[in-house]
């Protein structure tokens, strides 16, 4: 079972404590963090969601995670890289990138707040968690932008993001 704290629209703690899968059941409003991974090359590292994930099953995405109950947004962002990834950074590796951004829909209505970390890895060097991922790959942030721009259905980006990706360029 995993907790988290439920959050208003502003971002603040309300006071609840649930299962992830009991407030995304009941849509409840909560916090997330995901975290660009970029190298030398002006590549961003993305990672295959497993096929049996609740949400956007075999899409490529950044490295992301629910923020659990009682932990900090860098605790989680650090804690979902040594996860997913078999990595180790600290907190003075990890920047705070954008502004947060809300997802209010039919389910899984979440606030995501990001950071990005710099690694020169080669993807066989990252150890990733077989219950999340299928596989890891650098790709070149210009071929990312194309494919939110042609919105290929392969990755979870959609054209909200496109800005993100254009910001990373400039890091």
């Amino acid at each position: 079972m995993e907790l988290i704290e439920i959050v208003d629209k502003d971002g603040n703690f309300t006071g609840q404590i649930m299962d992830k899968e009991e407030a995304h059941d009941k849509n409840l409003l909560h916090n997330e963090v995901a975290v660009f991974i970029i190298n030398d090359k002006k590549q961003v590292l993305l990672q295959k969601r497993s096929d049996n994930k609740r949400f956007n099953p075999n899409k490529w995405a950044l490295c992301a995670g629910h923020v659990d109950a009682k932990e900090s947004l860098e605790s989680a962002a650090l804690r979902e890289i040594k996860e997913e990834l078999g990595i180790d950074i600290t907190t003075n590796d990890l920047k705070p990138f954008a502004k947060r951004e809300f997802t209010i829909r039919d389910s899984n209505s979440h606030i995501t707040y990001f950071y990005y970390t710099k690694s020169n890895l080669n993807e066989k060097d990252f150890i990733i968690q077989k219950e999340e991922l299928s596989e890891v790959k650098w790709f070149d942030i210009d071929n990312v932008i194309d494919m939110i721009k042609s919105k290929n259905d392969l990755i979870v980006f959609k054209e909200e993001r496109l800005s993100l990706f254009e910001q990373l360029k400039d890091i």
